[in-house]
C-alpha cells in the first residue's frame, strides 16, 4: 500500500489551531440536543421513539458514510474532504433551526455524514502532522472531542432559557461549524495531501482481530452517544432540575478530556493495555449502576463513566495505530472499524427509545449498556494482543 505523498515540515500554527477548531465540532452538534431532549420532543410534537431515532439517526450516519472516505480522499484530497464534511456540519446546523422535524433530521444527517468523514480522516491527519508520538497526539485528539461534547451538553440549557427558543444551543454551532470552516481558508499555502492505495480487503471481516477492533471502536460509541442521548432524562426522571441534569452529563463529558489526555500515561502505570481495559471495564460499569442511585452518588458515577468513555476512545484510536503499518493502512481500518462501529452505535439510543416506557424504570436500559460495556472489555483484551491486521 502507497503512503500519503507529501513534503515534510513543520506543522504552522495556523494548520494547528484548525485542527482544534475542527475537532470541537465533532461531538457538539451531537451531544447538544440529549440536554434540551424535553424541549425537542415538546417543539416537534414526537414521542420517546421518534426522539430516539432521531438522536440515534447520526450515530448511524457516522456508521454509513465513513466507507466513502477512501475514495473521497483519493479523488478530493484529504484536505479537500475536510472542506466537504466542515461545509456539510454548516449547512446541517443552519437546516435544524426550523422546527419542523422532517427538516430535522435531514439536517441531523448532514450533521451525521460531516462528522462521519472527519471521524476517519483526523487521525490519519494528526499521523501525518505529528508522526512521533502518536499515543500523545490520539490522546490529546480525543479529549478535544470530549470538551466539544461537554460544550454542547453544558451550555444548551442556559442558551435555551437565555434565548427562550432552541435556535439557542443549536445556533451555537452554526457559529463553530463556520469558524472552523474559515479557519482552514485562512490556512496560507495549504499544502495537497492525497492518498493512492488503501483499498479495502472484504477477507479481512473472516479475522477475529478485524472484529475485535470493531467492537473496540464500535461499543465505546455506542456508550458515549447512549449517555448523552438519554443521561439528562435518567437523571430528570430521578428529581434532578433540567439545568443540574445537563451539569451531569456535562460532567461526564469534561471528565472524558483530561483522562483521553493521560491514556498513554494510564496505560504505563497499570502495565499495559490490557489490565488498562480491564479497569476501565469495572469503572464504566460502576458508572452506570450509580446513575441510578440517585443524590450525590449519580454525579460520582457520571465521573466513574466519564473517566473511562474518554480513555476507551484514545484506546480505540491507539489500537488502529498500532495494528498497522502506514497511513493507507491505517485509513483502510478506521474506515471500516468505525464505519461498522458506528453503525451498531447507532442502534443504542433507538434501543433504549424502546426500552424505556416513560415509568422511571430505567434498569432495562441500563442493563443493556452494561452488556455493551462488557463486549468492550472482552474485545479490548483480545484485540491488544501481538497480532497485526495485515499480517
Amino acid at each position: 500500500m502507497a503512503e500519503i505523498s507529501d513534503s515534510r515540515g513543520k506543522t504552522p500554527l495556523m494548520v494547528f489551531t484548525a485542527l482544534l477548531l475542527t475537532i470541537l465540532v465533532m461531538r457538539g452538534p451531537i451531544t447538544c440536543v440529549g440536554a434540551v431532549a424535553d424541549e425537542i420532543i415538546s417543539v416537534l410534537d414526537i414521542g420517546y421513539p421518534a426522539y430516539g431515532f432521531l438522536s440515534a439517526l447520526p450515530i448511524a450516519c457516522f456508521g454509513l458514510f465513513c466507507a466513502a472516505v477512501p475514495a473521497m480522499s483519493k479523488k478530493f484530497g484529504l484536505i479537500g474532504t475536510l472542506f466537504i464534511s466542515l461545509t456539510l456540519i454548516f449547512v446541517g446546523a443552519i437546516g435544524r433551526l426550523l422546527p419542523i422535524y422532517s427538516t430535522m433530521l435531514v439536517a441531523t444527517g448532514l450533521i451525521g455524514v460531516g462528522i462521519a468523514l472527519l471521524n476517519v480522516l483526523l487521525p490519519v491527519l494528526l499521523r501525518d502532522y505529528f508522526p512521533n508520538n502518536i499515543p500523545l497526539v490520539m490522546g490529546v485528539f480525543t479529549g478535544f472531542i470530549g470538551f466539544s461534547g461537554s460544550i454542547g451538553a453544558y451550555f444548551s440549557v442556559p442558551l435555551l432559557h437565555t434565548f427562550g427558543t432552541l435556535n439557542g444551543p443549536l445556533g451555537l454551532w452554526v457559529i463553530m461549524g463556520g469558524v472552523a470552516l474559515l479557519s482552514w481558508l485562512a490556512v496560507p499555502g495549504r499544502r495537497k495531501i492525497t492518498v493512492s492505495g488503501g483499498v479495502f480487503d472484504w477477507k479481512m471481516l473472516k479475522k477475529p482481530m478485524t472484529w475485535a477492533v470493531i467492537f473496540v471502536m464500535g461499543m465505546q460509541s455506542l456508550t458515549i452517544y447512549t449517555t448523552v442521548a438519554w443521561l439528562p432524562t435518567i437523571l430528570s426522571t430521578l428529581g434532578f432540575s433540567a439545568s443540574t441534569a445537563g451539569l451531569g452529563s456535562a460532567v461526564f463529558l469534561l471528565v472524558s478530556a483530561p483522562a483521553s489526555i493521560l491514556t498513554a500515561a494510564f496505560i504505563k502505570a497499570v502495565g499495559g493495555n490490557r489490565p488498562a481495559a480491564v479497569i476501565m471495564t469495572v469503572s464504566f460499569a460502576a458508572g452506570i449502576v450509580l446513575w441510578l442511585a440517585g443524590g450525590a452518588w449519580s454525579f460520582v458515577g457520571c465521573v466513574l463513566a466519564g473517566i473511562p468513555q474518554g480513555i476507551t476512545f484514545s484506546m480505540a484510536m491507539i489500537l488502529m495505530a498500532q495494528k498497522t503499518e502506514n497511513l493507507s493502512e491505517l485509513l483502510v481500518i478506521s474506515s471500516l472499524a468505525q464505519g461498522i462501529g458506528y453503525i451498531l452505535a447507532g442502534f443504542g439510543p433507538f434501543i433504549c427509545g424502546l426500552l424505556y416506557k416513560g415509568d422511571g424504570q430505567w434498569w432495562p436500559v441500563a442493563s443493556f449498556m452494561l452488556c455493551a460495556v462488557l463486549l468492550w472489555g472482552s474485545s479490548a483484551w483480545y484485540a491488544f494482543g501481538n497480532r497485526k491486521l495485515f499480517d
